[in-house]
C-alpha cells in the first residue's frame, strides 16, 4: 500500500497532462501512486501515460464524461494511500511537495491536512510577509467556513495534503457542487473540527494558459447558483462567546507586590475564572505569600529554573481551562470590571481574537502616579482598523493595558516567540492582526506598578539590542523597503553650497517616491578613509538598511540620477565625474576589453537609453554599495580590522572593518577607493558605472561632466575622423 495517493479527473488536456506526470515522476518521495481518471477524453490518454512505463500509475477510463467532482471521487475512492492529494492535468507540483509535507504531518500528528501558497507566483518556500500580503493566513475553523462562504480563503487542491482517513471522513469531494467543490470539501472539513494548516510553501502552480477556459471562467452563472447553494448548505459558525476565564500571572521576585495582583482579581464582578500562578525560580518570600491564597480557583506551579516571563505564559496558557486566557502581571492590579468588559467586547463582535484595555500607572505603594513621568507621554492604545494597525505597528511598538486573549489562538499562533525577548508582544500582536482585528477599550482597566528596574522602562542595553529585534519580527509581516544611508564626511567640516541644494532636492524626491532613508554626516575627520569605515560601521548597525550612498561634500548632481542609481539592483554602483586639472580624465575607470586592435566597453543596457558599464575601478565621491556587499567584505576579510579609539572613545578595543584604506601592495600605491575596488574585483563582485549623471566637481572652479553625454560625443567625434580618412583615401 503506498504512502500517498494523488488523484487527478483529466478531460482531454493532453496538452497539459505530461507535465503533470513529469512532476508527480521527478518527486524525491517515492512512496506514492497517481490515479488518473480520463474523464470521457477525445483525446489518447493512455498514450501519453505509457510513455512513462511507471507501474505507480493507473489509469481508470470512464467512456461518459462526468464531470468533476466525480472524476476525482472516483480516482480517491480507488486510491489506497495513507495520505491523498489531488492534481489536475494543468497543474506541477514542486520535486520536494510530497517529502516536505510528510515531513510537516511527522513532525505535528495532530493536523489533518496542509496545504500552501495560492497557485500565482515563483514555486517553493515563500516568505511569511508574501503569506500574509496576499492573505493567506491561517484561521480559525469558524473564520475558515465564514472566509470560504465569501469565495476569499486561499485552498487549493494541487498544493494540499490529507490524511486519507479525514477525506473518507469528509465524505470526498462534494459533489452538489461541480465549481466550488474544493470549498464545498473544506466546509465540511471544518465544520467536522479538522485541524488544517496553510504554510508559506508554494508547491503547485497551474498552467496561466488555461485560466480562460476553465470550468468556472467558463459558467458564471453556474457559478452564481452554487455559490447561493454553498451558503445554504454551509451556515455560518459563530465562535463561542460564553465561557471561563484563566488569569496567568508569572511571578519572579515580586511576592511583595502579588497580593495585590490577585486580590484585584479576586474582586472582579466577573467570578467564573481559575488564577493560575507560576513561581519563576523567585528567591524571595514566594512560597510565604501563596500560603495565604485558600481560593480553590488559584493553581500554582513552579519553574526549577528562571525561564522568564514568555516560557511562562506559554506553559500557563497550555494549563488553562478557560475559553479565554489573560495574560497579567505580578506588579500590576485590574480594575473590578476588566474581565466583564472584555468578555462584552467578545460578545459584540464574536469574531475577535484579542481584546486590550488601555492602563495607567501606579507607584510602588500602590497609590496614582500624579508626577510627571515618561511613561505619561506613552500615547494611549485607540482602535484602529486592521490596515491602521499594521501601518503604526510596521514603526513600532504599541503600548497596550492588558488584555484578554482567546485561548485557542495562543496555541494556534504558537505562543509567545521568547527569542524576540522584549518584544515578544510586539510579535504576538502583528501575528494576530493577520487574522482578525484587535479591540481596544478605551478606558484605563489596568494599573501598571512603577518601581525597581521597570522605573525607565528600558535599560541601555536593552536599547541596543531593540534595532534588531525590531528587524528580525517585521521581516516576517512585512516586505522589506529600501532604506537609502546617504553618508558624506566633511572635512574640516566643510560643505559646498551645491552639494546642499542637491542634498536638499535629492531628499525631496525621495520623500514623494516614498523611499525611506537617513542622512548620515561625519565632520572633521581628516582621513577620508577611516571616515568612510567608521560610516560603514554606523549602517551595518541599522538593520533595515539597504543601500549605503557616499556622496562628497564637494559634490552637486541631478537627483533623478540618484533615484535611478538606488533603484537598479546591481550590488555596487558608481557615477564618475571629472578630475580637477585634467581635462577628459574621469574618476572612476571602466573596465576595457581588448578585441583586435580595438577597445571596447561591455556593460547591460537600460531603458533609459543608457547602458551600466562595467568597472574596474569606481570612485568613492559618489558610490551606491548594497547591503550584502558589505557584510560579504566582512565574512571574507576577517582580518582586515583595526582598533581606532577616537572614533569610538568609549569602547576602544571596538573593532572597525578596513572597508576602505590607503596602502601599498607589491610596490604599487592604491588609494582608498581603488583599494576597496581591488578587493571586489577578488571576491567577483560586479561593480558599474551608471554614466548618465551630471555631475559637478567643485574646487576654485566647477568641473562639470555628464559621462554618458562624453562617451556619445567621443564616439560621434571618431567617427568624424573615420569617415574623413575614408573620404580622403577614396579621393587619393
Amino acid at each position: 500500500m503506498p504512502k500517498v495517493s494523488i488523484c487527478s479527473q483529466v478531460l482531454n488536456h493532453s496538452k497539459y497532462l505530461k507535465k503533470m506526470i513529469a512532476s508527480v515522476v521527478a518527486q524525491t518521495f517515492k512512496d506514492w501512486e497517481l490515479v488518473i481518471v480520463d474523464d470521457g477524453s477525445t483525446e489518447d490518454l493512455k498514450a501519453i501515460v505509457d510513455v512513462f512505463n511507471d507501474s505507480r500509475i493507473r489509469l481508470i477510463r470512464l467512456d461518459v464524461n462526468g464531470g468533476n467532482p466525480q472524476g476525482v471521487n472516483i480516482a480517491m475512492k480507488a486510491a489506497t494511500g495513507e495520505y491523498v492529494s489531488m492534481l489536475a492535468a494543468d497543474e506541477v507540483i514542486t520535486p520536494d511537495k510530497l517529502q516536505q509535507q510528510l515531513d510537516f504531518f511527522a513532525e505535528h500528528p495532530g493536523v489533518d491536512c496542509i496545504w500552501g501558497m495560492p497557485s500565482r507566483g515563483e514555486m517553493g518556500p515563500r516568505p511569511t510577509w508574501e503569506q500574509y500580503y496576499m492573505r493567506a493566513q491561517n484561521r480559525s475553523n469558524e473564520a475558515w467556513i465564514r472566509d470560504l462562504r465569501e469565495r476569499i480563503a486561499p485552498i487549493g487542491g494541487a498544493s494540499m495534503l490529507m490524511k486519507m482517513s479525514v477525506m473518507k471522513d469528509c465524505g470526498y469531494m462534494d459533489e452538489d457542487f461541480r465549481i466550488f467543490g474544493e470549498h464545498g470539501l473544506f466546509c465540511t472539513f471544518f465544520s467536522k473540527g479538522y485541524t488544517g494548516v496553510l504554510l508559506p510553501y508554494r508547491w503547485a502552480v497551474d498552467d496561466p494558459e488555461n485560466e480562460s477556459t476553465s470550468v468556472r471562467a467558463t459558467n458564471v452563472a453556474g457559478a452564481e447558483d452554487e455559490i447561493r447553494r454553498m451558503l445554504a448548505k454551509f451556515p455560518l459558525k459563530i465562535p463561542q462567546t460564553k465561557g471561563k476565564v484563566t488569569v496567568g500571572i508569572p511571578c519572579y521576585n515580586h511576592a511583595k507586590f502579588l497580593l495585590d495582583a490577585v486580590n484585584s482579581v479576586l474582586n472582579q464582578t466577573f467570578q467564573d475564572f481559575e488564577i493560575l500562578i507560576i513561581d519563576d525560580a523567585s528567591t524571595d518570600d514566594f512560597k510565604t505569600v501563596v500560603q495565604q491564597f485558600t481560593d480553590p480557583r488559584i493553581k500554582v506551579f513552579a519553574f526549577p529554573e528562571n525561564k522568564g516571563i514568555w516560557d511562562a505564559h506559554n506553559q500557563l496558557a497550555f494549563r488553562a481551562e478557560g475559553l479565554y486566557y489573560v495574560p497579567f502581571a505580578a506588579d500590576d492590579t485590574l480594575e473590578p470590571d476588566f474581565l466583564e468588559k472584555c468578555l462584552k467586547e467578545f460578545e459584540k463582535n464574536p469574531w475577535l481574537e484579542f481584546v486590550a484595555s488601555q492602563t495607567d500607572f501606579i507607584k510602588e505603594d500602590g497609590s496614582p502616579l500624579t508626577e510627571h513621568h515618561i511613561v505619561k507621554d506613552i500615547p494611549k492604545a485607540i482602535n484602529r482598523t486592521r490596515e491602521e494597525w499594521l501601518t503604526v505597528l510596521h514603526g513600532g511598538n504599541v503600548y497596550f493595558g492588558t488584555g484578554m486573549y482567546r485561548t485557542r489562538v495562543v496555541s494556534d499562533v504558537g505562543g509567545w516567540n521568547k527569542e524576540h525577548k522584549v518584544i515578544a508582544d510586539y510579535d504576538m500582536y502583528l501575528k494576530l492582526l493577520q487574522r482578525e482585528n484587535i479591540r481596544i477599550i478605551e478606558e484605563p482597566l489596568s494599573h501598571f506598578r512603577i518601581h525597581g528596574k521597570n522605573h525607565s522602562l528600558l535599560d541601555a542595553d536593552r536599547a541596543k539590542e531593540l534595532p534588531g529585534l525590531y528587524h528580525n519580527v517585521k521581516k516576517q509581516y512585512y516586505r522589506q523597503q529600501m532604506k537609502v544611508i546617504i553618508a558624506t564626511p566633511f572635512y574640516e567640516l566643510k560643505g559646498f553650497s551645491p552639494y546642499i541644494s542637491s542634498l536638499v532636492h535629492t531628499c525631496r524626491l525621495l520623500t514623494q517616491m516614498g523611499i525611506d532613508y537617513r542622512f548620515m554626516e561625519l565632520s572633521g575627520d581628516s582621513y577620508v578613509h577611516r571616515a568612510r569605515n567608521t560610516m560603514c560601521d554606523t549602517f551595518l548597525k541599522d538593520p533595515d538598511a539597504t543601500d549605503l550612498f557616499f556622496i562628497d561634500s564637494d559634490m552637486s548632481w541631478n537627483p533623478e540620477a540618484f533615484i535611478k542609481m538606488c533603484l537598479l539592483p546591481h550590488p555596487i554602483i558608481g557615477g564618475t565625474y571629472p578630475v580637477k586639472n585634467l581635462w577628459d580624465a574621469w574618476t572612476s575607470i571602466p573596465k576595457q576589453h581588448i578585441e583586435g586592435d580595438a577597445v571596447h566597453l561591455k556593460g547591460i543596457n537600460l531603458n533609459d537609453g543608457t547602458a551600466l558599464i562595467e568597472a574596474d575601478v569606481l570612485a568613492g565621491g559618489f558610490l551606491r554599495i548594497k547591503r550584502q556587499v558589505l557584510e560579504l567584505y566582512k565574512e571574507k576579510y576577517p582580518d582586515l580590522w583595526y582598533h581606532e579609539p577616537s572614533s569610538n572613545p568609549s569602547m576602544p578595543d571596538y573593532k572597525f572593518t578596513a572597508f576602505f584604506a590607503a596602502q601599498s601592495e607589491e610596490h604599487r600605491f592604491y588609494g582608498e577607493d581603488h583599494m576597496f575596488s581591488k578587493r571586489m574585483r577578488e571576491l567577483g563582485v560586479s561593480m558599474f558605472i551608471y554614466p548618465n549623471i551630471d555631475i559637478i566637481h567643485w574646487g576654485y572652479k566647477p568641473f562639470p561632466g555628464n559621462y554618458d553625454k562624453f562617451l556619445k560625443q567621443r564616439h560621434e567625434a571618431m567617427q568624424k575622423i573615420e569617415a574623413a580618412k575614408q573620404v580622403k583615401q577614396e579621393a587619393a
